[in-house]
C-alpha cells in the first residue's frame, strides 16, 4: 500500500556511501516510476540525466546549490558566507553523499503518431517542439508532471529499500552548469527544473533537529490545504 512506502519517506541528510543501488536497480526503479506516471497527450516533456556515483561531481553540485542559497540570502539581507552567523543549509547535504543524482530538465517533445494525425487533421499547433514555448511558457504544467513522476519514482525506490530526496536550490545561469556540459547541450538545452538523489539513507534531516525543533516543524493542518466546497457547515466525516 502507498502508506507503507511513501508514508515513511524522510528527507535524507547523509547517504550511506557503501551500500548503494546498482545501475540495473536504479533503471528498474525509473522504469516503474515512469510506467506509473502520466502526461498530457503522452508528451512527457522532460528529460532525466541519471548521474552515478562520483564524489567530486557530487561535491560540485552541492557547492552550486549552497552557493545559490548564499546568493539568495545576500540579495535579501546583504549577508555573505563570511558573516559570523552564516550556517550551511543542512537540507542540501544529501547532494554531497548521494550515490545517484537525477537532474530533470524540459525537453522538446514531438507528438506520437496518434496525436500528430489528430493535430494535423484539426489544424492545431503542437507547441512542444517549439524551444521558446518549452523553455518559458510550458514550465508550470511540465513541473506538475515532473512532480508526479518524481513521487512515483520515490515510491518505487522505497518499495525496494532505497530512498529519495529533492532539491530545487540551484542556479538558472548557464555558466554555473558548465561542469555538466550535457545539461545545456551547446545552448540548445534547458535549465533544470528539479534534482533528485537516490540511495540508502544513513542520517535524516529531522535527526539534526532538537526535540523542540522537531515538535515545532509541523505540516499545516489538513483543513488549511483541503477545503470541501460543497460540504455543509454541520457535516462531519
Amino acid at each position: 500500500m502507498i502508506e507503507d512506502s511513501l508514508g515513511g519517506r524522510k528527507h535524507v541528510m547523509h547517504y550511506d556511501t557503501e551500500t548503494i543501488p546498482t545501475e540495473s536497480e536504479v533503471e528498474e526503479i525509473l522504469r516503474i516510476g515512469y510506467s506509473l506516471s502520466t502526461s498530457k497527450q503522452k508528451s512527457y516533456p522532460y528529460k532525466f540525466y541519471v548521474l552515478g556515483p562520483d564524489e567530486k561531481r557530487s561535491k560540485q553540485l552541492w557547492n552550486m546549490a549552497e552557493g545559490r542559497k548564499i546568493d539568495v540570502d545576500f540579495d535579501a539581507y546583504g549577508t555573505t558566507a563570511n558573516d559570523t552567523f552564516y550556517v550551511q543549509n543542512e537540507g542540501l547535504f544529501h547532494l554531497k553523499s548521494a550515490p545517484w543524482t537525477l537532474i530533470i530538465t524540459p525537453r522538446l517533445a514531438p507528438p506520437n503518431k496518434y496525436y500528430k494525425r489528430a493535430f494535423e487533421s484539426t489544424g492545431s499547433k503542437w507547441q512542444l517542439e517549439n524551444w521558446e514555448f518549452v523553455n518559458t511558457k510550458n514550465r508550470e504544467s511540465m513541473g506538475i508532471e515532473i512532480g508526479m513522476v518524481a513521487k512515483a519514482i520515490t515510491g518505487a525506490a522505497m518499495d525496494r529499500g532505497w530512498e529519495c530526496s529533492y532539491n530545487i536550490c540551484f542556479y538558472n545561469d548557464r555558466q554555473k552548469w558548465n561542469f555538466l556540459p550535457y545539461i545545456y547541450q551547446n545552448n540548445k538545452g534547458f535549465r533544470p527544473a528539479l534534482m533528485m538523489t537516490l540511495g540508502k539513507g544513513k542520517k535524516y534531516l529531522y535527526q539534526a533537529l532538537s526535540a523542540q525543533d522537531q515538535k515545532d516543524n509541523t505540516d499545516p493542518p489538513f483543513e488549511t490545504i483541503f477545503e470541501f466546497v460543497d460540504r455543509k457547515d454541520n457535516e462531519k466525516l
